[in-house]
């Protein structure tokens, strides 16, 4: 192969200048080819607008991708009263004083006995999970919970195999069941309001005192199975499916002073007996007072009922003691099947719309001393023998339209007794009916 000539100056500087020019119209060529693809220049005004818009997308996407509140926390009380997790909104002021210091997403599982735990207001909010415990006490004594709201559980205050323990001036709503007794004994339940869920329940937990609370909106107020010498007193029942409810041999419960209005149903008891219901005020419903599924030996008396349809109600109800109860404005006034051996006396039953009081199926039930006044139709009575005096001299009972059914009846002997006995059904009378009320 022969050697490659060598280029002289002049042909170097001749080569230069061509690529020199071949780049320039290179370059130019690409630079027309830009302009030609470049955007059309914005405003500022619309480039601002486009952040801005932009900022916001991006700010929704962050709002919607973050969780709003913190993750489920557990606070566990220990039984040494230290605080687990130490960083919480729960604080211990004292060996046995505890506080909040904020809102809670969680529950407080409470392993201390004789503490306090005052919720200073502040909310315990849960998950809505069907076993969840807004505040869990399991074999606690002498804990007293008081100025919380507890709201979104299944169980808002849980208390189990505990005693002498105090849930005080709390707000519950929107649980399942708001204070939940098990096998539980000796506590006091005072003043605590409770809204929209299943209020109190006990279970197999006697010797329980449930005194003032406010219950509004709630598919049951207070209800007692299997739980005996209970006290419940002096509570407000408003607006709910039921009021207060007795079950399965819930024995020897004492229910005074409280007032129920608005409710489906006031005081039913099932199956249980020798309880006390006295002195409470019922207003508007289906039933005032009801005793079923042989509730015997109890004793209802100093009741005010009105506005009901069946003012006190006895199904299948032997040997109970019903006794100075004013009924107005009800339906029925006293609604009786399949019931015997009951006393009702010195009752006032008014006003009634259909019956003063009706019978079906009741044999040996004694009525006496009653004021049956201005009812539509003061008895009804239906397969059913009972007795409608106590004798001579004590009497039957005042029928409002006596007078007018008995024109010519006279006064025996200055006794206060008329001399014509008050017709019931062709073979029952009132043999002894009074003059005055």
């Amino acid at each position: 192969m022969s050697k490659q000539k060598k280029k002289s100056w002049k042909e170097k500087q001749r080569d230069r200048q061509l690529k020199e020019k071949n780049a320039k119209k290179t370059y130019q060529q690409q630079r027309e080819q830009a302009e030609k693809n470049k955007p059309r220049k914005l405003p500022k005004g619309k480039i601002l607008l486009g952040i801005v818009i932009i900022f916001i997308v991006i700010g929704a996407y962050v709002i919607i991708q973050t969780p709003t509140a913190n993750p489920f926390e557990t606070i566990y009380i220990r039984a040494d009263g230290t605080i687990d997790p130490a960083f919480s909104s729960v604080s211990k002021i004292s060996d046995n004083q505890y506080a909040l210091l904020d809102d809670i997403y969680g529950s407080i599982v409470i392993e201390k006995n004789n503490i306090v735990l005052d919720g200073a207001n502040y909310v315990l909010n849960g998950d809505n999970k069907a076993l969840s415990h807004g505040i869990d006490l399991t074999e606690r004594n002498n804990v007293i919970i008081k100025n919380l709201e507890i709201t979104n559980f299944g169980f808002g205050i849980y208390i189990f195999l505990s005693s002498n323990n105090t849930i005080s001036q709390n707000n519950l709503s929107l649980n399942t069941n708001g204070i939940w007794l098990e096998h539980s004994s000796t506590n006091e339940i005072i003043e605590n309001e409770l809204s929209n869920q299943y209020a109190i329940n006990l279970n197999y937990s006697p010797k329980n005192s449930i005194l003032g609370n406010i219950i509004s909106d709630c598919d049951g107020g207070i209800g007692l199975v299997y739980s005996s010498n209970n006290e419940i007193t002096n509570n407000r029942i408003t607006e709910s499916l039921s009021a207060i409810g007795l079950a399965s041999y819930s024995l020897n419960n004492n229910i005074l002073g409280n007032i129920i209005s608005d409710c489906e149903g006031g005081i039913a008891l099932s199956e249980s007996s020798e309880n006390f219901i006295t002195g409470n005020e019922l207003g508007y419903g289906f039933g005032g007072i009801g005793l079923s599924d042989f509730s015997l030996n109890n004793t209802i008396s100093k009741n005010q009922v009105e506005y009901f349809d069946k003012g006190i109600l006895l199904n299948q109800a032997p040997t109970n003691l019903i006794t100075e109860n004013s009924i107005s404005y009800c339906g029925v006034g006293f609604d009786f099947t399949y019931s015997f051996s009951n006393i009702l006396n010195k009752n006032t039953v008014r006003s009634s719309q259909q019956y003063g009081i009706s019978l079906i199926s009741c044999e040996d039930n004694s009525i006496f001393h009653n004021v049956f006044s201005e009812n539509t139709n003061q008895v009804f009575s239906s397969e059913s023998v009972n007795y409608w005096d106590d004798g001579y001299p004590n009497g039957g009972n005042y029928w409002s339209d006596y007078e007018e059914l008995y024109p010519s009846s006279e006064e025996i002997e200055s006794s206060g007794i008329w001399n014509e006995s008050y017709a019931i059904i062709e073979f029952e009378r009132d043999n002894y009916p009074l003059i005055n009320k």
